[in-house]
């Protein structure tokens, strides 16, 4: 059940009262996402002063949204390393200025003004130094870290001068989970946004510990049977299949976010901060973001997020980049399908005029909103490549752009009551041993298949779902084990719906005598059936009770399995 939020209109009203200021007319315009970003390295929201200041600044502006780093790295000591928020998974940020949890005071600050708040963690990016200060559990796992292939097997290395977090790890992925799993229910938070959620050079992607096995490169040898080592590029199953690991983390975000119930602030928003340098492509797939494993148009298409966010930083004074900009906006609108984009755009490289140039273009070309990088940042009137911190940037955008103040936009396919579809997740497991089923494959109805993660989860979007809910029935299989099918599983409009599914039980293959154990009877019974592969059995016959591959023989691979649930006597 969601929960709707208050109206913000109202809220930004009476602050802007209260401070002198004299409103527009409210709701004059559009609703409209108008964000900046916060970043962890400068002055922002690291004391009481600071954050006052920064929803001061975003309500003369009548920006809408803070987006606050409040996880840049997953060490401390440095500035901006550190978690600044109260975290029992991550050490806190060192130069925190008194007893302040950051995230608390400036959602109340912010709400208080009418501004929503968004969560920005940086996942993959973990220290500069090993071990990380601090982090006791990552420094326990160096196995978690991925390494460029010269270094693979040879312990923690960096990557672009920092050490980084394996994408294709479920270890990994479960505690990146856990990380927005605590934001989202400890705090009134509005949304997520993730950063460098992709590889920053294509020789990554190897294990630091060859042994682990549950590294990208072991859990793609192990669901594409490829053997040795692929090379960084030129393999076209290795470049997709690192894509997906990334794809994994955004798509299990999607469910876990508005699974937790108790925040008030739903439905949160997931928004991502995407790739767009250069020159956008007329392909998709030959742009920097899809070479660097971040297919965020994927993402959109399967309403994985609920905005992106590119990060277009151009120069408007550079006739070139001014193109670029151009040509990126009208690509990325194409690409959000039925989503929304919010047009990042880079106040720190360009005078305020010229900033407003881009920010109105974006608006004019249908965006659904904007977001400037960055706070602190805010212009480089010289245009001699130096970012400046202009607060007068606040007063100008309000006066030249962001007129009186708007609301942000609603999110209609998270709406029960506006929603025509629905999305479906749950973990595929063994039921005897809990484990979860790595590459399984799940059909909802005559939708695409998907296929699960290292943990187990699936995740189907975008389910056509009528106002009652629609009823599907889904087959779960993956090789060697028995389909499972379920059927009448209702999915409900503008909801996220669990479903777990039982596949590969262990406990009961091998039972030849069906009596509930694996012991000396079965192996006697089993030693008779097994034939080899030249010899099958027609369906229902006794013998199939070991069959643990469902491929109607009893061969050395079903005793491998036969080996594996023998209890004895």
């Amino acid at each position: 059940m969601h929960v709707r939020r208050p109206d913000t209109r109202l809220c930004s009203y009476i602050v802007l009262l209260v401070l002198g200021v004299t409103p527009g007319v409210l709701g004059g315009d559009d609703p409209s996402f108008r964000a900046f970003w916060a970043d962890a390295f400068s002055p922002g929201f690291k004391s009481t002063s600071q954050i006052n200041s920064m929803v001061s600044r975003a309500v003369t502006g009548n920006y809408n949204a803070i987006i606050a780093e409040v996880l840049a790295y997953h060490d401390t000591g440095s500035n901006g390393h550190g978690a600044y928020w109260n975290s029992s998974i991550v050490p806190q940020a060192s130069d925190i200025s008194g007893d302040l949890d950051p995230l608390a005071y400036l959602v109340t600050q912010a709400h208080a003004a009418g501004i929503e708040v968004h969560a920005w963690i940086v996942p993959y990016r973990v220290c500069t130094v090993w071990p990380p200060n601090g982090n006791s559990l990552l420094a326990s796992h160096p196995e978690w870290l991925m390494v460029p292939i010269a270094d693979m097997g040879g312990g923690p290395a960096t990557i672009n001068g920092k050490y980084v977090h394996d994408p294709g790890s479920p270890d990994v992925q479960e505690y990146l989970t856990n990380i927005v799993q605590e934001l989202v229910t400890n705090y009134e938070i509005d949304g997520i946004n993730l950063d460098y959620i992709r590889y920053t050079q294509v020789d990554a992607g190897y294990p630091a510990d060859e042994d682990y096995p549950k590294s990208t490169l072991a859990r793609f040898r192990d669901l594409t049977w490829y053997t040795g080592t692929p090379p960084p590029e030129g393999v076209t199953s290795w470049n997709d299949f690192r894509r997906r690991t990334i794809d994994e983390y955004v798509r299990r975000l999607r469910v876990e976010i508005p699974s937790i119930t108790g925040n008030p602030q739903q439905p949160l928003q997931l928004t991502a901060c995407l790739v767009t340098f250069g020159n956008a492509p007329a392909d998709f797939t030959d742009s920097s973001a899809y070479r660097l494993h971040q297919n965020w148009k994927h993402w959109m298409e399967q309403g994985w997020l609920d905005a992106g966010i590119p990060m277009n930083y151009k120069r408007e004074y550079n006739s070139s980049e001014a193109q670029w900009y151009r040509n990126w906006v009208d690509a990325v609108l194409g690409w959000r399908y039925d989503r929304h984009m919010f047009c990042g755009q880079g106040n720190y490289l360009n005078t305020k005029a010229d900033s407003v140039t881009q920010l109105q273009y974006s608006l004019n070309a249908g965006a659904d909103g904007t977001s400037n990088y960055s706070y602190y940042a805010t212009a480089d009137e010289n245009m001699n490549g130096i970012p400046e911190t202009d607060w007068t940037w606040y007063t100008y955008v309000s006066n030249n752009l962001f007129l009186t103040p708007v609301t942000t936009p609603e999110m209609p396919w998270r709406d029960p009551v506006t929603a025509d579809e629905g999305t479906l997740w749950g973990r595929v497991a063994d039921p005897a041993t809990d484990e979860p089923i790595d590459g399984a494959t799940i059909q909802v109805g005559l939708i695409d298949s998907v296929e699960t993660d290292g943990n187990g989860y699936y995740v189907v979007t975008m389910i056509p779902a009528d106002p009652g809910g629609t009823a599907y029935d889904i087959t779960a299989s993956k090789f060697g084990c028995p389909e499972e099918y379920l059927t009448g599983v209702v999915v409900l409009p503008g909801e996220v719906v669990r479903q777990d599914i039982d596949l590969c039980n262990t406990a009961l293959v091998g039972d030849m005598d069906e009596d509930g154990d694996i012991d000396l009877d079965d192996f006697a019974y089993f030693s008779f059936c097994m034939q080899g592969p030249g010899y099958t059995y027609t369906e229902g016959h006794d013998c199939l009770n070991g069959d643990a591959d469902d491929d109607w023989d009893l061969d050395l691979n079903d005793f491998a399995h036969f080996q594996r649930v023998f209890e004895g006597e």
